[in-house]
């Protein structure tokens, strides 16, 4: 099987829907030979901070020599990004080659595209023989493909209102299938939580006398004369994270208590030096991030409130407002909460260019935003592109940062076509 051909394959199933639930991942991995309990893993759920956390604790576990693997969606560019084994995502050839393992073991038996790429990385890491896999729920938690897993460690980076058609609509329905994720006597490393949620998965993890390690109470993060110093069981100074952003000091701080529970486990020594230089050398692209053009360009996969709001913080932090906007959302499951969104945006944005993403979920058309223009009447200059490069280029005519925001798919999309591969952050 060439590549092009298993993307072909795969993309049959990319718009079968949302689909939880654990039997049919079950039936294929079985038929695999069970790959998922043959590795060391790290399993990594939450409204958002789950990537960046998940890239910040992988560079450490990899700096310090462990040979890693790394899984997390949605890719941005190519599909090879979601499965990385030492730092690097894999081969077009053996994705095709995994792809076509996987696709026998499938038969006629039904799947998602998200159970078919979690079986693949399984299986990949299972055979490359990683030492540890850091591994990022798709959605939710407790019926996610991933949750197969018998993890070392668990971590819940926050809880938000996000994807509420799956999850729920309260903080505390959320909470609960996040909080899936947890096992009988697994070590859970817990984000900033609202108490709502806090109850439920405090609950939840007292059950499973699962040790829990909050922040804020057992571990801190907080900034020094020079660089973010870091307090848990050690006491780590002068950090400088290569991420921009406050908001990446709690990501931050919870891959440093995750891999100081790993290296109490005797998974390996931890030494200062080199989380310093992981700490510094962490690259995770679309996350706030930003790249070398004249005027500026602003990445960033925000897709819910809470990631606007932190979104809108760091572009304050680094004086980036006002600015044009670029936006573009999906609302499958009708439950998206894009108005608002945008929204928020609105009062530092001086020209809002109106898009519509690529990818498999289901996007806010030209014909919704139109509709939306003409009842709410909305104050400020918004100009109706359906082509988001088209929207970019037309952005940066003009003398003000830009910023691309409200979808991943779409913050790929315009990474693929217009970022200069170095941005002001790189590995």
């Amino acid at each position: 099987m060439r590549f092009e051909e298993a993307l072909s394959w795969l993309s049959q199933f990319e718009f079968h829907g949302i689909r939880p639930g654990l039997t049919r991942i079950y039936k294929l991995l079985k038929k695999l030979g069970h790959p998922e309990r043959k590795f060391l893993a790290i399993h990594i759920a939450g409204t958002n901070g789950k990537g960046s956390t998940a890239a910040f604790l992988e560079n450490i576990l990899r700096t310090h020599g462990l040979k890693t693997g790394l899984y997390t969606s949605p890719h941005l560019v190519s599909i090879c990004e979601r499965f990385v084994i030492a730092g690097h995502p894999i081969s077009r050839e053996k994705f095709a080659s995994y792809c076509a393992r996987i696709k026998e073991a499938l038969g006629d038996s039904a799947a998602t595209y998200f159970e078919l790429t979690t079986a693949l990385a399984f299986l990949l890491f299972a055979e490359e023989g990683v030492d540890v896999a850091v591994v990022e729920c798709g959605l939710g938690g407790r019926l996610d493909a991933t949750n197969l897993l018998r993890p070392a460690l668990t971590i819940i980076t926050g809880i938000g209102l996000d994807h509420q058609a799956y999850l729920g609509h309260t903080l505390g329905q959320i909470a609960w299938e996040k909080a899936g994720i947890l096992k009988r006597g697994c070590p859970l490393v817990l984000g900033k939580t609202p108490p709502e949620a806090r109850e439920v998965i405090l609950k939840r993890a007292k059950s499973l006398e699962a040790p829990v390690f909050e922040f804020g109470r057992h571990f801190e993060i907080c900034p020094a004369e020079e660089g973010l110093t870091y307090r848990g069981e050690l006491c780590l100074s002068g950090l400088e994270p290569g991420l921009k952003g406050r908001f990446q000091w709690h990501n931050l701080a919870l891959a440093l208590k995750g891999a100081e529970i790993l290296a109490r486990q005797g998974v390996f020594s931890l030494e200062e030096s080199a989380v310093k230089e992981a700490v510094a050398s962490t690259f995770w692209p679309g996350r706030f991030e930003i790249l070398k053009t004249e005027p500026p360009l602003i990445l960033d996969g925000a897709h819910n409130l809470e990631g606007i709001e932190t979104l809108l913080s760091c572009m304050e932090e680094e004086g980036l407002r006002p600015f044009n906007l670029v936006f573009a959302a999906s609302d499958e499951g009708g439950t998206k909460p894009y108005r608002k969104m945008l929204e928020k945006l609105l009062p530092f944005a001086q020209t809002v260019y109106l898009c519509e993403p690529p990818g498999p979920r289901r996007p806010v058309t030209m014909e919704e935003w139109q509709r939306w223009l003409a009842e709410e009447k909305p104050a400020g200059r918004f100009v109706l592109v359906s082509d988001p490069l088209e929207a970019v280029k037309k952005a940066l005519k003009e003398p003000l940062p830009v910023l691309v925001t409200g979808s991943l798919y779409l913050v790929g999309q315009i990474r693929e076509k217009i970022a200069n591969p170095q941005s002001n952050h790189s590995r």
